[in-house]
């Protein structure tokens, strides 16, 4: 979700609290246990500390707990309270099960059987100091596991000890425990948002202060025991943002195009303000009529330097923005004047200042610019500027996206097959009188793949064939199959660089106890391609390389002895190894292809026409360019199947299956 929806229920949530609630209101404090999104002084003088999330606060990988925790620990709050247009989630828990957060038991406990087993405590001095850190209530409640924590905690004591963990100091250790309760304190505050299915609606009642929507307080707060006093920051960039968002309304943290070198096609500028229509498209059609004005806000503490002065001029370049603005605190806007002067390159920026009290004066005017571009592209989908994969109800289409060099490179191939029709050669010259073309063979091996620097996943293909699998469709892992597996096999391609060479591996198999894999580098790529771009032509041909193939017949099923079989990592040794590739005048098959010699050996797979075609496209891209030219509209590296299109929707048990069902058609 695009990042302007938190920071956009912060300025919300700021402005009801100091217009509605008469308080006075900071953002970004810290507490010295950590760094909470507001901070509000009621007229009471009561301190209020509020955390805001975009999404509900609880479940895998949220850290609200260990942070509502950390500020109740300051000693900085009156009250605690978690903010969101999210809330349903919380308040369940709080109205209910209370329940804790596992992955704070899991880690801590992981850790303290690391410091038993190294003989930094015992287990005896861990369950007491448990005992009395945690109360007897917590310790019994159940987790959803349907054990008790205090169960859960122990099993995570008897090891084994992960590799990963480290020892932790026992007093640490309890307060960490401790912060996997779940804070009954916190008070609830709902900012609403309407925001549905990627669509938001009522966009005035977002973006301008005056029209949103009023937050709700959903649940009181309890009281904490407060000691000291948080210290307001009047010329830091959370009041310079906040007042400026006052003042114009609009988007904070909103996207624009990113023009510097990197794969990331957007980056966040502090505000994005629509005086007139907040759709950008409109200050593209009609720039007599709308705008878009740009504001970035440095503090007393991000004033200057050159990082200042790149953001400036980055911004200008996306040419997206009607006006832009730097906005500082009113010490700074001297210094301001001056260091723009000195920059030709942001004559067309201006200067907003803004003091201790809020008000926002007019230092420098910036110059009228004429946007170009009302969208970017980001992987091969048209964002609108500021919005980002945010929907506005109503909204044009965006009609003319900036495109990066990293988003034109993955604009540069629609069509594998395309692609590859330029490649297609006649090389029955280079064929024996049986249409065979044969490769040379050396039995001297390079150092294996494990010891050269690992490459990027390219493509994977969905291939109906056999491999040597032992372990496949819940086989007993004690007993030889009879037969290899018979269903699709899935062949990765990874490209890396060996001895200086181009290098390709062909992984076939879903893992490390399936098929095995052949890598090639230098002239055994050419004769890969050599074969490939010819198969109309010939009967088919031969690759010479190295690499690791299962074979069924000496396969040992005792797991004490197996491991030297591995396919993946540096287990066992490489081999020469012969990829044989044919020619197939079969319904549906293009080109066969068998690694492995052996009837139970290495694997025996199928190519439709598309699988072959992109296969060829692949191969010639990774040599000629980078992988964001790949053809077609991913993500991340697709599994090609037999119509050419990706498969990774249909999950990857249909790889582990003996003779499954056929693909569905598409």
């Amino acid at each position: 979700m695009a990042a302007f929806i938190e920071a956009l229920l912060k300025e919300r949530l700021w402005y009801w609290l100091e217009t509605k609630k008469g308080m006075d209101v900071e953002g970004e404090v810290n507490l010295g246990t950590g760094r909470i999104d507001l901070i509000a002084k009621t007229p009471d003088n009561e301190v209020w500390g509020i955390e805001l999330k975009n999404k509900s606060g609880v479940g895998f990988g949220s850290t609200l707990y260990d942070q509502s925790h950390r500020y109740m620990e300051s000693g900085a709050l009156d009250r605690i309270f978690f903010a969101s247009h999210a809330v349903d989630g919380l308040q369940n828990v709080l109205n209910g099960s209370n329940k804790p957060d596992i992955g704070i038991l899991n880690q801590t406990s992981q850790k303290l059987c690391a410091g038993i087993t190294a003989g930094e405590y015992t287990r005896e001095t861990v369950d007491h100091a448990i005992e009395q850190a945690l109360p007897e209530e917590f310790l019994n409640r159940r987790t959803s596991a349907a054990a008790t924590i205090r169960k859960y905690i122990s099993s995570k004591l008897d090891g084994p000890v992960a590799d990963s963990k480290s020892p932790i100091p026992l007093t640490q250790a309890m307060t960490e425990l401790q912060r996997a309760r779940c804070p009954t304190e916190m008070g609830i505050i709902h900012v609403p948002l309407n925001l549905r299915g990627g669509v938001l609606y009522d966009i005035e009642k977002n973006i301008d202060p005056d029209q949103a929507y009023d937050p709700h307080i959903l649940r009181d707060a309890e009281l904490l025991s407060r000691e000291t006093d948080p210290v307001f920051a009047r010329r830091e960039e959370p009041w310079i943002r906040h007042c400026i968002w006052r003042e114009y309304g609009g988007l904070p943290e909103a996207y624009l195009p990113n023009v510097r070198e990197s794969d990331q096609a957007f980056r966040p500028i502090d505000l994005l303000a629509f005086p007139e229509s907040p759709d950008p498209t409109d200050a593209v059609e009609a720039p007599d009529l709308n705008e878009v004005i740009g504001v970035e806000a440095k503090g007393e503490s991000s004033f200057g330097g050159d990082r200042m002065i790149r953001q400036l001029s980055e911004f200008l370049q996306t040419k997206t923005l009607s006006r832009l603005y730097l906005a500082v605190p009113q010490p700074l806007e001297e210094e301001s004047l001056n260091v723009l002067s000195l920059h030709e390159e942001l004559d067309e920026v201006g200067i907003l200042a803004v003091d201790e009290d809020g008000t926002v004066s007019l230092a420098r005017r910036a110059t009228n610019m004429i946007p170009q571009h009302d969208g970017y592209m980001d992987r091969y989908r048209p964002r609108k500027i500021g919005y980002g994969d945010i929907t506005l109800e109503r909204g044009q289409d965006v009609i003319s996206p900036f495109v990066t060099e990293e988003e034109a490179e993955r604009l540069k191939n629609s069509d594998a097959a395309e692609y590859a029709q330029d490649l297609l050669t006649d090389n029955s010259e280079l064929a024996d009188t049986n249409g065979w073309i044969s490769a040379t063979f050396s039995n001297s091996l390079r150092s294996p793949e494990s010891e050269f620097e690992q490459g990027k996943k390219a493509r994977s293909y969905l291939l109906k064939g056999r491999s040597a699998d032992p372990y496949h469709d819940s086989e007993d892992p004690f007993e030889n199959p009879s037969e290899m597996k018979q269903g699709y096999v899935r062949l990765t391609i990874t490209d890396f660089e060996a001895d200086g060479d181009f290098a390709l591996k062909l992984h076939f198999g879903r893992g490390s106890w399936e098929g095995g894999y052949i890598w090639l580098a230098g002239d055994e790529v050419k004769q890969l391609e050599t074969v490939l771009v010819s198969l109309e032509t010939i009967s088919g041909g031969e690759v010479s390389g190295q690499g690791k193939v299962l074979d069924l017949e000496t396969y040992p099923f005792d797991h004490a002895e197996n491991e030297p079989h591995r396919i993946s990592g540096s287990s066992g040794e490489e081999e020469p190894l012969i990829l044989q590739i044919t020619s197939s005048n079969e319904d549906n098959v293009f080109a066969k292809m068998r690694l492995g010699e052996g009837n139970a050996e290495g694997v025996d797979v199928e190519l439709t026409k598309p699988q072959w075609l992109d296969l060829l496209a692949t191969i010639d891209i990774l040599q000629t360019g980078n992988h964001r030219e790949l053809p077609g509209e991913y993500s991340s590296y697709p599994r090609i199947g037999p119509s050419g299109e990706d498969t990774w929707s249909l999950g990857t048990d249909i790889e582990k299956q003996n003779n499954p069902d056929p693909l569905p058609e598409t």
